[in-house]
């Protein structure tokens, strides 16, 4: 509690507008998603809907990540939100309107998204102008315990806005929350610029971005994290977000509130960890923690994939096979948070103020790019093959990435 009281009240208005803004996001992904599956069963559509991200993060983040270095990033961010009410909301009438396609699901994922990469370049980079120095590691542990919360209402909510309305009132709904989140973020008074921007705005965009890359290559950590993150963020992400969507949602068939309480019991860990860990975590070496939690991930998603093996295959009941399934992936969670945790401390409080933005897209846009292509190669493996074979993969996959970070780095 100490700690907490570190926090100013500027942050904590920060806190709930981006919890806010987050559950925003989380609930439209969710409720698109199931729209997908419903409408197609296909989990190549439904992992193309999650991949079709690679666009614009892959053409826009290193432009994001020079304005969000440029200027105050919380205007930034509470301008995204604004542009995002308006598509939502349009996009709201229209699906009211007329009829909405799979075309038309991707179209507003597209929209949304190139809005998310520029308000996520600048939230990876503002607390540290919101909060003193010596309480930047507290504020990013209490932003994980945001994430969280965020984490175990979000599904509940979308399914119960998929089950019980239209989907054109799900978008002015969610729309609705990105409002509010807007303006509770133009309230906010940040500190003064923690460096001069003047003369960074006479450079070329290519020239910052350059910058950026190389405070990533002058730094040990950044340089041998941006080599495996790709790797383990493909394989785990695309486990987590296809495979096992795909397995209980189409295979095991988990109606929507089964599947939503599913999400939120797992969810519900991650509220527990950031505050039963963060301690710890800003005592232990990240590289440490990234070692030895990304093999006990890779083991836990191998029992992943036996579970869902004999589960498929009639050997245990269905509700076991959930069960267990939903027990291991709480064991996942809380190994993989405190080097969440770990990893934004070293981002907030060692890379210079002047090139954070830069910094934290690009290890970001490595991560979801890698993140977009595995959804979908997992898609594909999903309708071709039985889906433990790409639980099996996803486990093989950050099992090797870590043994070769271990070789590489330790």
């Amino acid at each position: 509690m100490s700690d907490v009281k570190k926090l100013s009240k500027e942050y904590w208005k920060y806190w709930w507008a981006s919890a806010m803004a987050m559950s925003a996001s989380n609930i439209l992904q969710y409720v698109l998603s199931l729209y997908v599956l419903d409408v197609t069963g296909s989990a190549t559509l439904f992992a193309s809907m999650l991949s079709i991200i690679f666009f614009p993060r892959m053409l826009l983040t290193p432009i994001a990540g020079v304005l969000a270095d440029r200027g105050r990033k919380l205007k930034m961010m509470s301008g995204v939100l604004l542009g995002e009410t308006a598509v939502l909301l349009i996009g709201g009438v229209l699906v009211y309107s007329v009829a909405f396609t799979t075309v038309g699901v991707f179209l507003l994922v597209v929209l949304l998204e190139i809005g998310e990469v520029f308000y996520n370049a600048s939230e990876a980079a503002v607390i540290p102008e919101l909060v003193s120095t010596d309480a930047v590691s507290e504020a990013v542990a209490a932003s994980k315990v945001d994430d969280g919360i965020v984490a175990v209402l979000s599904p509940m909510a979308a399914a119960l806005l998929y089950t019980k309305l239209q989907l054109s009132f799900a978008l002015v709904l969610v729309g609705g929350l990105n409002l509010v989140a807007c303006v509770l973020q133009k309230s906010i008074r940040e500190k003064e610029m923690l460096y001069d921007i003047s003369e960074r705005t006479k450079n070329s965009f290519f020239k910052d971005f350059a910058e950026g890359i190389r405070a990533i290559r002058e730094d040990d950590f950044l340089k041998n994290f941006i080599v495996i993150l790709p790797v383990i963020n493909l394989f785990f992400g695309a486990t987590f977000s296809v495979s096992i969507q795909y397995l209980l949602r189409n295979i095991f068939r988990l109606n929507n509130y089964a599947y939503g309480t599913y999400n939120s019991v797992t969810a519900f860990v991650s509220v527990l960890i950031p505050v039963l860990m963060a301690h710890f975590v800003a005592k232990w070496k990240a590289k440490c923690i990234f070692s030895v939690t990304t093999k006990l991930i890779a083991v836990e998603i191998g029992m992943i994939g036996l579970v869902t093996t004999l589960g498929v295959m009639g050997k245990i009941p269905v509700y076991a096979a959930v069960i267990a399934i939903t027990i291991l992936d709480c064991m996942t969670i809380a190994e993989a948070i405190p080097m969440q945790m770990a990893v934004g401390i070293i981002l907030q409080t060692g890379v210079e103020a002047k090139v954070l933005g830069r910094v934290s897209s690009t290890l970001g846009m490595a991560a979801s790019v890698a993140v977009a292509l595995g959804e979908f190669l997992f898609g594909i493996i999903s309708d071709v093959f039985p889906v433990y074979i790409s639980i099996f993969l996803g486990a093989a996959g950050i099992g090797v990435a870590s043994v070769l970070y271990s070789v590489l780095f330790m």
